[in-house]
């Protein structure tokens, strides 16, 4: 989901600490006395469906994501013959209210967001009992969703109990200016090596210069790692499903990262959110891998560069290799204890299944997983910030990406890969060492549970 502005890139929008406002609509009784979960009836005729229910809902979200939903919901709003109206509470994507809440079942807002890699970890720590089961609705729709974004969704028994939202493909976004100044065709970097060395060639021009950014001790970000993972499909587990972070794939990432680090290319960001936003600003991170949901973000955070960027395909690991990751994402889920099911089913195919709701999610800079919504007009549109390329058109091609299995604790994992991060670049510790060690205090959080 664009996590633009909504997040610090993928972990860290788990630990920042805004509000989340709590919602009525929800239940009030304890996890052990949680309503059995709803079920959407007759998938063969899913605008005719009766849940029931009535009174206003409740939407917890973050950021872009509840700025789009509040947009959806005033048009929503205004359709006749809706039995109550929707209503956005601005939220946090540290789910600060939101887990207590599910805890307790108390005040759990009627719908809510969470990033896609946290889903499975809701399902296993609050139980399904607390999700009404959607799978009739997305069975009738399947094929309509980018697949790595509905592999998220899914439970071991293969229902699905909240519905993708947003997706973040990442390219090239790079200053087309400089570039060209350089003498250097974006569409010609079609290896990381090549992009390494177009990184040299733009140093030439100012020293200053970086095509990458990473968090160098690791403690506000590590979204490059979780980029070049995705782009060579590895997974955090082993075939057991304990935590591997040694695997070939996890190891050749993290060549990439040091090679980009000692070649000078990459530049150290320690805020890994402001600092990418002053680097952009100040002129000196004139090229970086990142996905579709941070160009909202820059859009208004470096708004004077308008016209002075454009979008590239991302390089591969060799040539004619993947050249597509996923960075993001997230989805919708309804509670199970919601006195009014219709309503919130109603609103979520508005939001995530129909061209208007799309539209408006695409205009604030959220990608959606929903395919048939790409032949809009607006996924087409020309956008001067970009040079007049059209985003939806360009990143429409890049939804590919490989499926990567977060699991229910992926929470762990992210923790140690910050400490990971932060040996191998900040402190020079040896990367099967330092990802050894990290496996290993994952797990050992995870065998406590």
């Amino acid at each position: 989901m664009k996590q633009a502005k909504q997040t610090l890139a993928f972990l860290t929008a788990c630990f920042m600490a805004l509000q989340l406002t709590a919602c009525g609509g929800g239940a009030s009784t304890a996890p052990s006395t949680a309503p059995a979960p709803a079920s959407v009836s007759d998938p063969a005729k899913p605008q005719q469906q009766d849940l029931g229910g009535s009174g206003d809902i409740h939407i917890a979200a973050w950021n872009d994501a509840a700025d789009s939903l509040n947009a959806i919901a005033e048009k929503f709003n205004a359709i006749d013959g809706h039995t109550g109206k929707v209503i956005v509470d601005e939220a946090d994507g540290s789910y600060t209210k939101l887990k207590p809440a599910l805890a307790a079942g108390v005040g759990v807002p009627d719908i809510f967001q969470t990033q896609n890699r946290d889903i499975q970890a809701f399902y296993n720590n609050y139980g399904v009992e607390q999700f009404l089961d959607m799978t009739p609705v997305i069975q009738a729709e399947e094929k309509n969703f980018v697949e790595f974004a509905l592999a998220n969704c899914v439970t071991d028994d293969g229902k699905y109990y909240s519905v993708p939202w947003d997706i973040a493909p990442a390219a090239m976004i790079y200053r087309s200016d400089v570039f060209a100044q350089a003498g250097i065709d974006p569409l010609t970097l079609t290896t990381w090596d090549k992009y390494i060395e177009a990184g040299k060639e733009l140093k030439k021009l100012d020293p200053g210069y970086a095509v990458e950014a990473y968090c160098y001790n690791g403690s506000t970000g590590f979204d490059q790692v979780l980029i070049y993972m995705n782009e060579l499909g590895g997974q955090y587990y082993d075939a057991e499903g304990r935590v591997d972070l040694t695997s070939p794939e996890m190891l050749k990432a993290t060549e990439l990262m040091k090679k980009m680090a000692d070649e000078g290319v990459a530049m150290d960001i320690p805020d890994a959110w402001g600092d990418r936003i002053a680097a952009i600003n100040d002129g000196k991170l004139v090229s970086m891998i990142y996905p579709v949901w941070f160009l909202g973000t820059m859009k208004s955070a470096c708004a004077d560069l308008s016209g002075k960027w454009a979008l590239a395909p991302m390089p591969a690991f060799e040539e004619g290799g993947n050249n597509m990751a996923n960075a993001g994402g997230s989805i919708l889920a309804v509670y199970s204890g919601t006195q009014n099911p219709q309503l919130c089913v109603d609103f979520i195919r508005y939001a995530l299944m129909s061209d208007e709701g799309n539209d408006i999610n695409m205009a604030h800079g959220l990608f959606p997983s929903y395919i048939p919504s790409y032949a809009t007009q607006a996924f087409s549109a020309a956008d001067e910030y970009v040079g007049g390329q059209s985003i939806g058109g360009f990143f429409k091609e890049l939804t590919g990406a490989p499926t990567t299995h977060f699991g229910p604790y992926f929470s762990y994992v992210a923790r140690a890969m910050m400490a990971g991060t932060g040996n191998i670049l900040a402190n020079g510790m040896d990367p099967q060492q330092a990802w050894a060690a990290a496996a290993e205090e994952a797990q050992r959080n995870i065998d406590l549970k």
